[in-house]
């Protein structure tokens, strides 16, 4: 494995999207650029590694077909069965070193499944869940951080990259796309209870190296439960970034902040487009 695992050193921080549209049971298709990037040093297998799931690994066969699309092959069965891996599934890969892909399941409320695992010998993880976060949509795609800056993790970036609460994806409607005074963005409330909303006033949105102020304003749920939503500069920031309907916004919180302290709250943007690309 030494060659195989030296394919993979210059893409330390390479993420990806995969959404399961179809029966992707016996093998699954990965993006043609995370294929492209190995230039000919194709591994023969990958270990798939669940997100916050312990050392238990899966040995993955890698297979190649005759139009040089790659796939996850002998093994993804068994890593998709025990994660209970449906249609209407989204994963997030990310490489992490030593041919080791990193894995994060979110289902069709476009929740992060997190997994029971066997603390005895860490080996193997029920198909029972506890999705967490908010009914929000996410999209597939990839994207090189090492060329664009998306996707990287940045030293600024939280350490509690696997919770729940670090960050959060929606799919824009036309309710966050309306008249400039009736834009708005609702926070899912793990994520705002998490960051201590309540005592803010505003957040800051940073993307592609700028950085956009935008005011909370707090309403109430039904049944009386708090809703903060982004509003007044959230205009602002759709129309200097052309987001349009059918984008999908990943926002994800970095560190510092500090409420008490009335440090800004700044939330890392990337968005991809409807087509598929990633803003840049």
């Amino acid at each position: 494995m030494e060659e195989e695992t030296a394919a993979f050193a210059d893409l330390s921080d390479f993420e990806f999207f995969v959404a399961i549209h179809q029966n992707s049971w016996d093998k699954l298709r990965l993006p043609h650029k995370f294929g492209e990037l190995l230039d000919g040093r194709e591994p023969r297998e990958l270990n798939l590694r669940e997100a916050g799931g312990g050392r238990r690994q899966w040995d993955v066969e890698v297979v190649f077909d005759g139009e040089g699309h790659m796939y996850l092959g002998r093994g993804w069965d068994q890593f998709a069965r025990e994660h209970d891996v449906q249609l209407g599934h989204f994963l997030v890969f990310s490489y992490d070193g030593d041919a080791v892909l990193t894995v994060k399941v979110f289902d069709g409320t476009m929740c992060r499944r997190h997994y029971k695992h066997d603390d005895d010998d860490d080996s193997s993880a029920t198909p029972n869940s506890i999705d967490s976060g908010s009914k929000n949509s996410i999209y597939t795609g990839s994207k090189n951080s090492a060329d664009s800056g998306i996707n990287s993790r940045s030293s600024e970036e939280m350490d509690i990259d696997d919770a729940p609460t670090s960050q959060f994806t929606v799919m824009l409607r036309q309710c966050h796309l309306g008249a400039r005074q009736k834009q708005y963005l609702n926070v899912p409330v793990e994520f705002q209870n998490a960051h201590e909303y309540h005592k803010r006033s505003g957040v800051v949105l940073r993307m592609r190296g700028k950085s956009w102020p935008v005011n909370l304003k707090r309403s109430l749920r039904a049944g009386g439960n708090p809703r903060m939503s982004l509003r007044y500069g959230w205009h602002q920031f759709c129309v200097d970034n052309r987001l349009d309907v059918g984008d999908t916004c990943f926002f994800r919180a970095l560190r510092g902040g500090d409420a008490d302290r009335g440090e800004d709250h700044v939330l890392k943007v990337e968005v991809r487009r409807r087509d598929g690309t990633f803003a840049d």
